[in-house]
């Protein structure tokens, strides 16, 4: 029987769906997780003996997210402001997400209390993601509107309703697929972004940049990756989003390359840099794939991967395998194509030392999983 105390219930949980392990005991979610890698690692012979070590807990079971992107649907009845019912286009109304930060959940909230007294929103309107970083009551609103034409919107009145966002922005997004933000993204007022403490840097992170949701397990994830790499000489940060890994980790290199295409979380890694005037920093402005002969140019002997779901390209596993590359660190949101990789890996003389699943997103079915690998010296 699961303890009632350590189960987290939702009043959307039935018509959301989106946290599908609410009313699970934690303990319970934790075994699930360890139980979701080892049978994506158990797909690959090559990776059959790999141990996969007990899921890491977040120390919030509720409350941790630090980013809403909310879908808005305005009708007669009143307008919706919560997320895709699975499965669908649907939108369930959120007034209570358990697992939203709750200075950010009561944004929702007096987002939704302007959206239905205001007669000035446009019917264009089809998204609102607001963020924070490490100060919660210092928010960043940004509005999508499904046009390809600037909006006219009430953007004063929701700054009086909306007292912990301090800045505004908007983006223009036609198209109809799952991507929230699409494009340039245009300041109205305020602030421009929010801001993340962390590894001894004040991280600038705008609203288009990719950012872990879950701040609490960052010293973790970076804790295990200092001990697993000792000191080295270059370290790759590849798919750096605005530098998290790396600046994270430059003390312990002499020299850090971070590779990213996205321009918006280039200029925040730029601004991060400049602020702190870091030295010994190199920067690939361009997709991964793109940069491979800078890679090869700079000679890693360690790596920090962080791709997408969709995982690493082979083109790019390639590459790191053509470095002097003794240590490979993974860090991974999908376990089906973090164990493809680590299968190719494992063909170019990389030996897998461990599998930590992390409980990034607690009450999901998500887990985010690093891969700690080692090869000998290269000739």
């Amino acid at each position: 029987m699961e303890d009632a105390t350590d189960v987290i219930n939702c009043t959307h949980s039935e018509d959301c769906g989106a946290c599908a392990l609410l009313g699970v005991g934690y303990e319970h979610q934790l075994q699930r997780k360890d139980q979701v890698v080892a049978q994506a690692l158990a797909k690959h012979p090559s990776l059959g003996q790999v141990p996969v070590l007990p899921c890491v807990p977040s120390p919030l079971r509720d409350g941790y997210r630090n980013r809403a992107k909310m879908a808005v649907a305005l009708s007669r009845r009143g307008p919706r402001l919560g997320y895709f019912q699975t499965g669908t286009r649907e939108i369930v109304d959120a007034p209570d997400c358990r697992v939203l930060i709750p200075e950010l959940l009561e944004t929702t909230r007096q987002i939704r209390q302007f959206l239905e007294t205001s007669r000035q929103i446009p019917p264009s309107l089809r998204h609102i993601d607001v963020r924070c970083g490490t100060d919660v009551n210092r928010q960043h609103l940004t509005l999508v509107f499904r046009t390809t034409e600037r909006q006219s919107f009430p953007v004063d009145g929701l700054r009086r309703q909306c007292p912990a966002v301090n800045g505004i922005s908007v983006n223009l997004n036609p198209g109809t697929d799952a991507q929230v933000i699409r494009g340039a993204v245009h300041p109205l007022w305020g602030e421009r972004e929010v801001w993340v403490e962390h590894g001894g840097c004040r991280l600038r992170v705008s609203p288009a940049a990719f950012f872990q949701v879950n701040l609490a397990l960052l010293p973790t994830i970076h804790a295990r990756m200092e001990s697993f790499f000792g000191r080295g000489d270059v370290l790759a940060d590849l798919y750096a989003g605005v530098g998290t890994h790396g600046l994270a980790l430059r003390r312990r290199f002499r020299r850090v390359l971070f590779a990213e295409g996205s321009r918006s979380a280039i200029a925040d890694l730029k601004s991060t840099i400049r602020a702190r005037r870091m030295s010994d920093m190199g920067i690939s402005p361009v997709a991964v794939e793109r940069g491979l002969d800078r890679l090869r140019e700079e000679a890693p002997d360690a790596v920090v991967l962080n791709p997408s779901r969709a995982g690493a390209r082979e083109t790019v596993l390639d590459a790191i395998s053509q470095c002097p590359v003794t240590k490979l660190a993974y860090l991974s949101c999908d376990p089906a194509t973090l164990s493809r990789d680590l299968d190719i890996l494992h063909r170019h003389g990389f030996n897998i030392q461990s599998v930590q699943p992390i409980d990034m997103m607690p009450q999901t079915a998500q887990v985010e999983v690093l891969a700690l690998l080692t090869r000998a010296s290269q000739p």
